[in-house]
């Protein structure tokens, strides 16, 4: 079965290239396409539209760390889970700015900064948007993990500058 798949799905996989919206069946079409078909073409693509022999150095900061109420079985951040992490309050904001320096100066263009929390209280918003607005004066990308955003945390954080958002 898996050869038909192959043959009958590997030119759609092809065609799919970089692409935001997708359809029920290509969607379905990747699902079902073999890992190697899906490893090649990840690399086709990155290929055509990057340097094959370059990477990208990121740097990554816990600027809270631990505590986090929900119970994600796969995280040591979690308050429900023994892990030896001690929970700590959000990091101040010059802190932060200066492991960014050193990142930066390390080599690092790309700056991550994660939190272990269900989601940001308002209390800590003008912290989290000066730290992006820090980072992005120091020429870096950024790079924000912090829970679930409301919309207007999510547009504070887009006028701060920050790049790229990853939701766990």
């Amino acid at each position: 079965m898996h050869a038909a798949i192959s043959e009958k799905t590997a030119p759609e996989v092809q065609s799919l290239g970089d692409r935001r919206v997708w359809s029920l069946e290509e969607a379905q079409a990747l699902h079902d396409a073999p890992f190697n078909d899906l490893l090649f073409q990840a690399q086709t693509v990155h290929r055509q539209n990057f340097d094959p022999n370059k990477v990208q150095l990121s740097r990554l900061l816990s600027i809270k760390t631990g505590g986090c109420p929900e119970d994600c079985g796969y995280c040591s951040q979690s308050a429900h889970h023994e892990s030896g992490l001690k929970a700590s309050k959000l990091m101040e904001v010059r802190r932060v700015i200066a492991e960014a320096t050193k990142a930066r100066d390390a080599g690092a263009t790309r700056y991550c900064m994660g939190a272990a929390w269900r989601n940001p209280k308002g209390r800590d918003m003008d912290a989290v948007v000066a730290m992006v607005e820090g980072v992005k004066a120091l020429g870096m990308e950024t790079c924000m993990t912090l829970g679930m955003l409301d919309l207007g945390q999510a547009q504070r954080l887009k006028e701060a500058g920050l790049d790229y958002y990853n939701h766990n």
